[in-house]
């Protein structure tokens, strides 16, 4: 019976330290989401800042900081200060998780412990098959802690809505730059000039170069207000985005690295209380 006690004890314990993973992550992953949620350029705030850089190019003294029709000054004013906020508040947020998960780690330390207490009374008459049993438990466990802290990967947001916006972003890029490109084509036939046959000519010349007039149109128009303040904006935010993965995935390799060498002390633990 005090076996059968001790299993179920176990199980509680593992169920609800996957539970405390779970809840941990949840929150990291609302207070991140918003930080980011804030900075991130949706096509309401793109439009807005197309019509407020409009606003600032026919009158500087109608808009509160006309100085960031400057590309350069608007990143530096706007946008990096922005990645620099959300940078320095999701470590903020990392580090209350990481104080977390270590916390809960210890809880299942010490219930590892107990198992290597559990497995030192109840030793059968084969000591190989005993300790193989013990091994194999251990490592069970570990591999199961390391899977639950991936889960902690789960903290930063999906990336859906950045590629969204940038999709959406490239296709009216794309659409603008081919209405350009198009009110170009009756100068470029009548510059062509010639009969039919030379028109024809040209006219097919035209069709052969139109991706690469568009692509080139694309280029200029993205270099120049509004769009690179968009491309701006929009890239800042993925720097933040970038930014907090790679701060999450540092966090869960830290908290995962000391389970790789967590079996083998455990059982030495085993080993030492056995020989004793």
């Amino acid at each position: 019976m005090a076996v059968a006690s001790t299993a179920a004890e176990t199980e509680e314990i593992r169920a609800s330290l996957a539970d405390e993973f779970r809840d941990h992550a949840a929150e990291a992953h609302r207070r991140v989401v918003a930080i980011l949620d804030p900075g991130r350029p949706t096509p309401a705030f793109l439009d807005a800042l197309a019509t407020e850089l409009a606003q600032a190019a026919a009158d500087p003294s109608s808009v509160p900081y006309p100085d960031l029709v400057d590309p350069d000054r608007y990143w530096a004013v706007s946008v990096q200060p922005q990645i620099t906020a959300a940078e320095e508040h999701i470590e903020r947020v990392l580090g209350w998780l990481e104080s977390q998960v270590i916390e809960t780690m210890g809880v299942a330390e010490v219930e590892l412990q107990r198992v290597v207490r559990v497995a030192v009374k109840q030793r059968g008459p084969n000591p190989i098959a005993d300790r193989e049993a013990l091994d194999n438990q251990l490592h069970d466990r570990c591999g199961e802690l390391h899977a639950q802290m991936d889960e902690l990967l789960g903290v930063i947001p999906e990336r859906d809505a950045s590629d969204e916006a940038w999709d959406s972003f490239a296709a009216i890029l794309r659409s603008q730059a081919q209405i350009d490109v198009d009110a170009l084509k009756p100068a470029y036939l009548a510059e062509a000039g010639g009969d039919d046959a030379h028109q024809a000519f040209a006219e097919q010349e035209w069709i052969e170069t139109y991706p690469e007039r568009v692509a080139h149109r694309e280029a200029l128009l993205a270099a120049t207000p509004p769009w690179r303040h968009q491309m701006l904006a929009l890239t800042g935010y993925d720097r933040s985005l970038t930014s907090a993965t790679q701060a999450v995935e540092a966090l869960v390799h830290r908290v995962q690295s000391p389970l790789q060498g967590l079996p083998r002390l455990l059982l030495e633990g085993y080993d030492a209380a056995v020989g004793g």
